[in-house]
């Protein structure tokens, strides 16, 4: 059978009479299906309900069980409910035909049939099967997208009406200025300090509008003016500007920071404004029915007196709102505190717990420079940092945010499954660091704490003495009062590979060299001081700007790190411990087995040369346990199958590597890279080109700091 034939659908061919099974057989056996056949009714039932076929030609007349009692079985078992059923019979009466699809068969073609008029038949019905499917799958889809979209909604309606709480005349009058603003389409600018949130103030205004039922579509204005040559050429709907006014037809476009925009895109966007105003007034129908509001971080004069904010703009903007700074409603704090706890403790999973009055007073009695983020940054921190039902939050954490040993956190910049990562500054230094707070539900769980703390300080202290730029650095390690177990490693700044290849697809051959090799130099000094990473996936390969390079990559997460054949899986699984992820985990591991070392390393990264190679991991499956099965079980496809252009030597190195034999992959990382500097390819990545790329894809990393 051809391997069109083994991906084809499967037709059920059932009639008692071997000779018209032969002949159907023969009729259908060239066009692509996979057939199957039986003799009587009972037979069609128990392989229809193994297999389930797309669709089944049914003979009526046959001993025991006939085709309408084998159809009416068909349709009301839900395994077999949906296979399409054509009916294939000497019986030519048409009370018997209405029979046939009065239960459930789609079509009913008479004896002796023609095979011309049987393969038509089946091919138009299977054709109607697969758009049933395609249709009911995109309203399955679209359901999807109206249950996002309204949580989303929901959401932003949250976020927008926390910062509207409390009763003070400050946000009193902002209330009521955002309901005159809402009342209007006059193009609206929004100022007020950093930090006080002036997308939820602009969602605010879209939600109290006329123009609520449509969407409201907001830009960071620094976004746009990373394609400034379309602003100057504009030409027809070239511009990031015009496009986010179609995406805004009829509702609103708000626009972020717009004094960051270059004087040539304030002079388009203060022609476009003009257009729109002089089209509300004179009543004419305008291509573009779309209310624009703006933003600033600081006061509108100020900035005209900067030139950050051209005149012609301003002139352009019949109305502004103000928004006030935190410290002018001290006496909302409260209101505003319990709020934003609660979403905070919400996300987290945590009971909200109450902040205590004195934390309240003191909270009431800071000026807050940084506003409302600096209030939800303040909150976050100390929520992530402390235990129990009551939220202390001492005069030093305002002074200079929420401490972790020697580092302030300053904002969340992830949360994973060991725990949450901040950014974070030294006390004394004011280095930038990122700090990992493995979440206190890791301890927990073990029937030991005692000994999974010394654990986490045992890998810290080892991680830390390896040496190779390509690994994160850790500078710290420690335990607050109330035993919050933390790391203190560098700031990087870039992306994974995870993230990388889901936003950009999958990366050229030369790139992808590039980028393993440097991964080889980490995994090869800690292999030699007998340390398995046993967690290597795009996730924890981070490519980052370190001073004037680019493309830098960074081994992360050395936090599930083991000394060789120290432990098995299971005994990590115990503690509560997350020892890899199954899309890239070597079978040893998933056997969990005593012994192991750094080739389940080397079986991984070739799991993530596969994945940067296609856009895809070497094997894909519906739940976890049906994944470790095909690593331990299944041989890949090589790379090559999915993206044609590899070459041979790519192909047999990713293979080796996924070999599910240890001793058959490459022995070593210093191996796996002179493997890749023997792989043949045009040209050579390099600093240029990795510029060149960062500078067009994710222009904020080029610039300077």
């Amino acid at each position: 059978m051809t391997a069109q034939k083994a991906h084809g659908p499967q037709v059920l061919l059932v009639d008692d009479n071997p000779t018209n099974l032969q002949v159907l057989y023969q009729t259908l056996e060239g066009d692509g299906y996979r057939l199957l056949a039986a003799r009587n009714g009972k037979d069609a039932l128990s392989i229809a309900q193994r297999t389930i076929p797309d669709l089944i030609l049914l003979d009526i007349m046959m001993p025991e069980m006939d085709g309408f009692e084998t159809c009416r079985r068909l349709k009301a078992d839900s395994r077999t409910g949906e296979s399409a059923i054509i009916f294939l019979s000497a019986l030519n009466e048409t009370q018997d035909k209405v029979r046939g699809l009065d239960l459930g068969a789609v079509d009913f073609v008479s004896k002796p049939f023609q095979p011309e008029e049987v393969l038509a038949r089946v091919r138009t019905h299977l054709m109607i099967r697969d758009l049933q499917k395609q249709l009911r799958k995109r309203n399955e889809d679209l359901e999807h997208e109206l249950t996002v979209a309204q949580e989303l909604l929901r959401e932003a309606r949250d976020r927008s009406d926390g910062v509207l709480l409390g009763s003070s005349a400050a946000v009193t009058r902002l209330r009521e200025d955002i309901q005159q603003a809402a009342a209007s389409d006059q193009t609206l600018l929004i100022s007020g300090p950093p930090g006080s949130d002036h997308e939820a103030v602009a969602r605010a205004v879209h939600h109290e509008s006329p123009r609520s039922s449509r969407a409201i579509i907001c830009v960071n204005c620094l976004s746009l003016e990373q394609n400034s040559t379309s602003w100057a050429q504009r030409t027809g709907g070239a511009s990031d500007l015009f496009d986010k006014l179609r995406l805004a037809q009829g509702g609103t476009l708000y626009l972020e920071g717009v004094q960051h925009l270059s004087r040539e895109a304030q002079r388009l966007l203060a022609d476009t404004l003009r257009s729109l105003e002089e089209g509300r007034q004179s009543g004419v129908a305008l291509d573009r029915d779309v209310r624009v509001i703006l933003s600033t971080t600081r006061d509108v004069d100020e900035e005209l007196a900067a030139g950050r904010l051209t005149p012609e703009l301003h002139r352009a903007i019949p109305k502004t709102l103000d928004v006030p700074p935190l410290r002018a409603r001290l006496d909302d704090l409260p209101t505003l505190a319990t709020h934003i706890l609660r979403r905070q403790a919400e996300q987290a999973g945590r009971t909200v717990p109450i902040i205590s009055n004195e934390s309240l007073n003191r909270l009431q009695g800071y000026r807050w420079p940084g506003n409302l983020r600096e209030l939800r940054n303040v909150l976050g921190s100390a929520l992530a940092s402390s235990g129990g039902s009551v939220l202390e939050i001492g005069e030093h954490l305002l002074d200079s945010g929420v401490r972790i040993g020697s580092y302030s956190l300053i904002e969340q910049l992830g949360a994973g499954g060991m725990g949450e990562v901040w950014l974070a500054r030294h006390q004394l230094l004011a280095r930038p660091a990122a700090v990992k707070i493995v979440r206190e539900s890791m301890i927990a769980v073990s029937d030991d704490a005692q000994a999974l703390r010394q654990r986490f300080a045992r890998e810290a202290e080892t991680t830390a003495t390896l040496q190779s730029p390509h690994t994160v650095q850790l500078f710290d390690f420690g335990m607050t009062d109330t035993g919050v177990f933390y790391y203190v490693m560098e700031r990087l700044r870039g992306m994974d590979l995870q993230r990388m290849v889901e936003r950009h697809g999958s990366l050229p051959l030369a790139r992808v060299i590039f980028l393993l090799q440097q991964a080889c130099l980490s995994l090869s000094e800690a292999h030699a001081l007998g340390l398995v990473h046993r967690d290597i996936k795009p996730a924890n390969l981070f490519v980052c700007r370190l001073g004037v390079e680019f493309d830098f990559l960074k081994v992360l997460d050395f936090g599930v790190v083991s000394q060789q054949g120290r432990e098995s899986i299971a005994a990590i699984t115990i503690t509560g411990m997350v020892p890899g992820t199954p899309a890239f985990l070597a079978p040893e591991l998933v056997s969990g087995v005593d012994v192991f070392d750094g080739r389940a390393d080397i079986y991984a990264l070739g799991c993530v040369a596969f994945w940067l190679l296609t856009g895809r991991p070497p094997f894909e499956a519906a739940d976890a346990m049906s994944l470790l099965r095909l690593h331990s079980t299944t041989v890949p496809c090589p790379p090559s199958t999915f993206a044609a252009s590899i070459p041979g030597e790519m192909d047999a190195l990713v293979l080796d590597c996924l070999s599910k034999d240890p001793a058959r992959r490459p022995q070593s990382a210093e191996t796996v890279w002179d493997r890749l500097e023997a792989v043949p390819i045009s040209s050579r990545w390099d600093q240029h080109a990795a510029r060149e790329w960062w500078r067009t894809h994710e222009p904020s990393l080029t610039a300077t700091d």
